[in-house]
């Protein structure tokens, strides 16, 4: 098989390749683009981008280089659109393709061995990457299932993913956007808001701040205020509702 890599430091047009690319950026910060979304990427971050997808990378900063990997990987990946992993800790898929780039020139069967290596690397963090993510569905499904509970204890529930509680807190950061403490907060005063639009005069603040896991009210006013922007007494005396707040 026949491999071509490079390394680039300079912005790149919009372009596509009949094989599979794989870069992983090496220094500075810049943005991928593949015409469906935009990529902001630092070093460590990794794209495989699949044959005909038109691609391109403009720099942020002076300092911007990526190692490009191009060969014909259709037995180790079935992609449509490019998949985006971060490298590990150590930095390991970095140093692979560096060093798959200083021997380039090497004879076919080194540089074969080397580049067998950095897919095997990829599909490692391709394989844990997903099993974050279904880790981090289970996290979200019993906080959405489990929010009314008072005393739901989210570190063991962190812990029960089998990950580190600092791992998976992190992971869970950059899969949803919030916190675990932010996603439970704005589940249950969601879950208020609903409760108040349907049973406006039904069921009083207090009785809502305990169906929505709440045992201070004053507690649930002010996490309620955080979330919304008024007081739940304001959105339900004004007669707001969610709908008429996201305007």
């Amino acid at each position: 098989m026949d491999y071509i890599v490079n390394l680039i430091k300079d912005i790149s047009p919009p372009h596509k390749h009949k094989n599979y690319e794989i870069i992983i950026y090496t220094k500075g910060c810049g943005v991928f683009c593949s015409g469906k979304k935009d990529i902001e990427v630092s070093p460590g971050k990794i794209i495989i981008i699949p044959p005909g997808v038109v691609h391109q990378s403009s720099k942020l900063n002076a300092c911007f280089e990526r190692i490009y990997i191009s060969g014909d990987f259709n037995h180790i990946f079935n992609l449509t659109s490019p998949a985006v992993i971060i490298d590990n800790a150590n930095g390991e898929g970095l140093e692979l393709a560096k060093m798959i780039y200083r021997n380039r020139f090497s004879n076919h069967e080194y540089i074969a061995a080397l580049i067998n290596a950095f897919m095997h690397f990829i599909l490692d963090r391709i394989k844990m990457e997903n099993e974050v993510f279904l880790a981090i569905k289970q996290i979200t499904e019993e906080i959405t299932d489990n929010f009314y509970n008072y005393d739901m204890d989210l570190c063991s529930l962190l812990k029960k993913s089998g990950y580190s509680e600092d791992y998976i807190r992190a992971q869970f950061k950059k899969i949803t956007g919030k916190t675990p403490t932010e996603f439970l907060t704005e589940t249950r005063i969601s879950h208020a808001c609903y409760l108040i639009d349907t049973y406006r005069n039904s069921i009083s603040l207090n009785e809502i701040s305990e169906q929505c896991g709440y045992t201070d009210y004053i507690y649930f006013s002010r996490r309620f205020k955080q979330v919304i922007g008024v007081s739940p007494r304001k959105y339900k005396d004004d007669g707001m509702g969610i709908e008429s707040l996201e305007k």
